[in-house]
Formats: C-alpha cells, sequence, structure tokens
C-alpha cells in the first residue's frame, strides 16, 4: 500500500473513530428500535462513509479494500449493527462501477446514497422491449428502512422460460430501483443484529430499465470504470466485509471483558476477575484468536489487491483462500466472544450489558452464507483440490 492510500486510510478511520461518543450516547435504544436512529445515520453520511468504494469519477476515494476493511472493523467495534449497516450500502457503492455514468450519478451523485439489498436470487425478471418486468420477494434488506435504492437479483426469464447461459446454469440479473417501489415486510425479529432492520422486500411487475441493470456472471459484474477496486471479484470482497464486521465485535467483547474484570469479584473470591489464572488465559487465547484470524484475512485479501495491482489473473486458488480466510476470521471472532462471554460470567446474561449484545451479534453474523461452514468449506476444499468450486458464487 503506497503513502497516498495510507493517508487516506487514516482520514476515513479518524472520521470513524468520531463518530464512538454518538454511537455510545444511543446504543440503548438499538434494539428497542430495532433500527438505527436517524440522527447516527445522518453522522455517517455527513462522514461520507457510505461512499468510500464510490469511483473516483463520481468524486469518491475509490479506497483500496484493507484500508476500508480498517473502518468497518472500527465502527463494528462501537457496535456490530452500525458496522453491518455502513458496509452493506458502502460495500454496494462499488456496483457504480459497473454502472453508465448517467445511472451511477442518478443514484450516487449525492455522495449520500444508501443502496441495499441482496444478492440471493430470488427474483424473477422476464426480458422485455428496453429491460425486465420484475417480481420477486427477497429476504435480508438489512438497512432498508433508511435506503434511497434498493437492488433485487433475479433469474432472467423469456418466454420460454429460465435464461441458461454458456455455463449451464441461470442468468441473473441485478435489478436497481427506488426503495420507494418496494413494499417492505417488517418480519426482522431476532435476537442478533437486531438494529439492522433487515426486513423482507418485494415488488410486483416492476418495470426496470435495461441500463438500470448489472449482470452478474460468476457474482462479479463487469466494470464500466477503470479503478483497480473493480477488477477485484466482488465475492471476494462480499466475504471479507462480513468476516471484518464479525472482528470488530470480537474486539468490542475483548474490551468488555477488560473493563468488566477490573473491578469484578466473583462469588467466593477474594480477588477481582482479572487477578484470576482462568481469566488471564481466557483472555490471552481471545487475543491470540481474534489476530491471527485478523492476519489471516487481511494477508490474503492483501495479496488479491497486490494481483489486481500488477495486472495478474486472480486465480481460483486466490480466491479459495480468501474466502477461506473470510470463513476462518469469522471463527476466531466467534470463538474469542464466546470466550469472553463464559469468562463474564452472570454479568453477561443481561441486557445492556456490552458482552450480551457481542455475544448475540456475532453469532448473528456467523450465519450469513457468506462465511457459514455449509456455504464454504466444501467449495474452497474442492478449489484447493484443483476441482472447479461447483459453484457460480466464487
Amino acid at each position: 500500500m503506497n503513502g497516498q492510500e495510507s493517508d487516506a486510510g487514516t482520514k476515513w478511520l479518524n472520521a470513524a473513530r468520531e463518530l464512538e461518543p454518538l454511537v455510545r450516547s444511543l446504543r440503548d435504544g438499538f434494539d428497542r428500535d430495532r433500527q438505527l436512529p436517524v440522527a447516527l445515520v445522518e453522522a455517517i453520511a455527513d462522514a461520507k462513509l457510505f461512499s468510500l468504494w464510490l469511483p473516483k469519477a463520481l468524486g469518491g476515494p475509490e479506497l483500496p479494500p484493507i484500508p476500508f476493511l480498517r473502518v468497518i472493523e472500527e465502527l463494528s467495534r462501537q457496535d456490530g449493527s452500525v458496522g453491518w449497516c455502513t458496509v452493506i450500502p458502502a460495500g454496494y457503492g462499488r456496483l457504480a462501477g459497473a454502472l453508465s455514468q448517467d445511472v451511477a450519478t442518478t443514484i450516487f451523485g449525492s455522495g449520500r446514497a444508501i443502496l441495499v439489498g441482496t444478492l440471493n436470487p430470488t427474483g424473477k425478471a422476464v426480458a422485455v422491449p428496453g429491460g425486465y418486468r420484475v417480481t420477486g420477494r427477497w429476504g435480508y434488506g438489512s438497512f432498508i428502512a433508511h435506503s434511497q435504492w434498493v437492488l433485487g437479483n433475479c433469474v432472467i426469464h423469456d418466454q420460454s422460460g429460465p435464461r441458461i447461459g454458456p455455463d449451464g446454469a441461470p442468468e441473473l440479473r441485478l435489478c436497481l430501483f427506488p426503495r420507494a417501489d418496494a413494499e417492505v415486510i417488517d418480519n426482522w425479529h431476532v435476537g442478533g443484529l437486531r438494529a439492522t432492520g433487515s426486513s423482507d422486500y418485494q415488488v410486483t411487475d416492476l418495470f426496470v430499465r435495461e441500463d438500470w441493470t448489472v449482470t452478474l456472471g460468476a457474482f462479479s459484474p463487469p466494470p464500466t470504470q477503470p479503478g483497480m477496486l473493480y477488477r477485484v471479484p466482488m465475492p471476494s470482497t462480499f466475504v471479507s466485509c462480513i468476516a471484518t464486521v464479525a472482528l470488530g465485535i470480537g474486539r468490542a467483547a475483548i474490551e468488555a471483558l477488560v473493563e468488566i474484570a477490573a473491578d469484578k469479584t466473583p462469588m467466593g473470591s477474594r480477588s477481582v476477575l482479572r487477578e484470576k489464572t482462568l481469566a488471564q488465559v481466557d483472555l490471552a487465547r481471545a487475543e491470540a484468536l481474534l489476530r491471527s484470524g485478523r492476519a489471516f484475512l487481511f494477508d490474503e485479501l492483501g495479496a488479491c489487491w497486490d494481483d489486481a495491482l500488477a495486472g495478474r489473473e486472480i486465480t481460483l486458488q486466490r480466491r479459495a483462500l480468501v474466502r477461506l480466510a473470510a470463513w476462518q476470521a469469522t471463527q476466531c471472532a466467534i470463538q474469542a466472544v464466546d470466550l469472553m462471554y463464559a469468562c463474564g460470567g452472570g454479568a453477561s446474561l443481561f441486557q445492556g450489558n456490552r458482552l450480551e449484545r457481542c455475544f448475540r451479534d456475532v453469532h448473528a453474523a456467523g450465519q450469513h452464507i457468506a462465511v457459514a461452514t455449509h456455504s464454504n468449506l466444501e467449495p474452497i476444499g474442492r478449489v484447493l483440490f484443483g476441482l472447479d468450486p461447483g459453484t457460480a458464487r466464487f
């Protein structure tokens, strides 16, 4: 990473850190409202953290992946839902580099745009002159209540049925449309990441112009911008984003346990928790877990970025290692949080306790398909054996 990139990363990381007092003052209401408060959303937008991956042609910083993830890690340390609700629209900002200049300007030109949605292709896009008639219901519309724009991933249909691509899989199309055109179903009643407001949403027979759609061959849209960021496969950055939220939550749990252990005297003991051997061992284990998972992820994604800068092909092997590192980083974060939660004893149980929220949030993040065990280890192992991954989502 060159000096200019380092300076830019520091600027945005400091902007994220400056939000902590506001996050702390509002955090008690997150679970109750199941949303982030407007004041915090506006503060994140004012800090321009939703636009970190916008192309320079649109006035964005087009931040490299590692400095971007450091910002997300910091926000996730402050609160898991804050990190999650920032990384979704900020991550989708890279789609501006796959749209025409006119459409990208319409959506992202303000620098405050919030585009959300899911990549799960549960929609149907019927090809018609000039575009598509879109019908579908999508789950996990994180942050949708605060968004202006929504995307829905669809299987393209012709009159004869689903359109099959050269690889034998159904052709997919990301369709972008105003949030006002979608019906939001308020069904986000969950344990972890409660303040992300990740409700379902749906449209019926909505016309979407061709230029407001993005083809998703191999889940990586062809770029319309020259920046290096848009040469990195979208699945590689996507899984890294989700894993980094878990890493930030893991750091928060360690900080919370250290704070509790300074004053908590376990029942039947004459000394505070931090003087207990088992607490010291658990803290050391958690620190090692979190740092090792983070190092693996940042190292592999950094190598992927180096390949892009050098104009080298980003191979399946490289992609597999990034995905493996994202999975491992998430597992390390979960294990670190579990250690801290158990070490906190009865204090960890109470709502409002930071460890209680970290425990719920990190396990919720670990369920995401981008980092879940059942959806990752088999295709990764296939590639490491020299086979194809067996899925287009790679």
